[in-house]
């Protein structure tokens, strides 16, 4: 009942603050931000049939896709279903999180101090819309930091079970988005050197043995999935090859990785003030194993993470550590330190002061409870629907979210333009053009009937999603 309980304390606070805070909720109508829409037609061609990187292009990993295809099922024509999923992510690493703390406080928690940690990531500029990578990727490296920090408390080497499992979660976390690999690596270093200071030599080797071993049975499926459809070459090439060579990153070592991480301080600052407390109470506490631990998990989380390129989401990972920051929160809640009344009020406090905050401080609250029809996502796809004929072509931009709300699947493999410098993509979305193979076209440019003359503009909608007005235009072929 207790572990009911705490399961149920968790759903309802994850339900809570992303539905105040992400896009995907039903309090914001429609989610436009057009990366969650890329994952969105990613994961709805491949539950549909279509075979990943060689049918339809974008450079994230599958298993990201895999869970928007999930949600696809639930809700193929809106974020519904990718809510739920989104809910059920964070709720797990919100109970990962508690467990946490109350191994280094050694006392339970109430669990609506799961409350603190919610609000401070949620509200964050970090969060962003909600649906990232970075979000999902929470309870993977939230359950790698647990055991992690209970294993350096403990002299005996760690059950094989638990070791296979961390090394199957890695696996995940690596097709879920490759970056964050830093972090697992420095999980073995720590790991490794408290077996050898420990003289667990042999168990060393038999853990690297069966962590390999996890990761290969998570990346089993793939290499399956894959392999039948002869589309191993086009995985590797856009998953590795494009990311690591084309991708435009910032170049710049170990300066733009002190800049990067300090913009990653200041997008996430509630939840890495939260960080900053533990680590300063740990020290004080004597706890200093799992500080350095932790500090070594960030350093290597940071390093692969924010080594190239910054955008706002990415130092959403470093969120992982937020709830280390309840022990010395929760440490002042003790009997003794402060009287039985208010420690009894302190987590009702902690709660309502969390949706408090997500109600006021949301990057997104501006956009929360807006009229939906008024989106052109919503608009467009009521004129489609009528015929939508031969399909439609998201032009010479990212996914703005028109397949999701119409419904439609992309005609061709580029259905968007990416960030990458592929010229392709521009070769196919122009040759299907100038073919007049598609009924309908969606751009950010008023200018496609003059290069396109099979097409006409039959209507326009401007509208700002948070990031600036744009105005986006719909053809119809004549």
């Amino acid at each position: 009942m207790e572990k009911g309980k705490r399961a149920l304390w968790c759903v309802v606070i994850a339900a809570a603050v992303l539905a105040l805070c992400s896009k995907c909720s039903p309090l914001y109508g429609f989610n436009d931000w057009m990366d969650a829409n890329i994952f969105f037609t990613m994961g709805k061609s491949m539950m549909q049939g279509k075979v990943l990187y060689r049918d339809v292009f974008d450079h994230k990993g599958p298993l990201l896709y895999l869970v928007y295809g999930i949600g696809t099922l639930l809700d193929a024509t809106g974020f519904a279903g990718v809510f739920a999923v989104e809910i059920g992510a964070f709720a797990a690493f919100l109970s990962l999180g508690l467990s946490t703390a109350e191994r280094l406080l050694c006392k339970p928690l109430h669990p609506a101090w799961a409350a603190v940690p919610a609000a401070a990531i949620a509200a964050s500029r970090a969060f962003s819309h909600g649906g990232s990578a970075e979000e999902l990727l929470l309870p993977l490296l939230a359950a790698a930091l647990y055991g992690l920090l209970v294993q350096v408390q403990n002299p005996r080497p760690m059950p094989l079970r638990q070791v296979f499992c961390h090394g199957l979660l890695a696996g995940c976390a690596l097709w879920l988005k490759y970056t964050v690999l830093g972090f697992y690596l420095a999980w073995v270093l720590v790991l490794a050197a408290a077996y050898w200071h420990r003289g667990l030599h042999r168990q060393l080797a038999q853990s690297c043995g069966v962590y390999l071993g996890g990761m290969a049975l998570a990346t089993l499926p793939w290499v399956v999935y894959f392999g039948l459809h002869g589309a191993l070459g086009d995985w590797f090439t856009a998953y590795f090859y494009d990311n690591l060579f084309l991708y435009a990153g910032e170049r710049g070592g170990l300066a733009a990785l002190a800049r990067h991480l300090w913009w990653a301080v200041r997008d996430s600052l509630p939840a890495a003030g939260l960080l900053a407390l533990f680590l300063a109470w740990a020290f004080a506490s004597h706890r200093r194993a799992a500080a350095a631990s932790v500090a070594a998990l960030a350093a290597g989380l940071a390093l692969t993470s924010l080594m190239g390129g910054y955008l706002v989401y990415y130092g959403l990972v470093l969120a992982v550590f937020a709830p280390l920051g309840l022990a010395p929160l929760a440490a002042l809640a003790l009997p003794g330190r402060m009287p039985a009344l208010a420690r009894r009020a302190m987590p009702w406090e902690a709660l309502a002061a969390a949706a408090v905050w997500c109600a006021l401080l949301s990057p997104n609250r501006a956009l929360r409870g807006r009229d939906a029809q008024t989106l052109p996502q919503l608009r467009f796809a009521r004129t489609i629907a009528v015929d939508h004929g031969d399909g439609l072509l998201n032009y010479g931009t990212l996914d703005g979210g028109f397949y999701t709300a119409s419904g439609l699947l992309p005609p061709c493999r580029y259905f968007c333009v990416t960030n990458m410098p592929l010229e392709g993509q521009w070769e196919e979305q122009n040759t299907l053009l100038e073919n007049a193979r598609v009924s309908y076209i969606v751009a950010l440019v008023d200018d496609l009937g003059v290069r396109f003359p099979g097409y006409t503009c039959i209507d326009q909608c401007s509208y700002d999603g948070g990031e600036g007005p744009v105005t986006w235009y719909l053809y119809r072929r004549q």
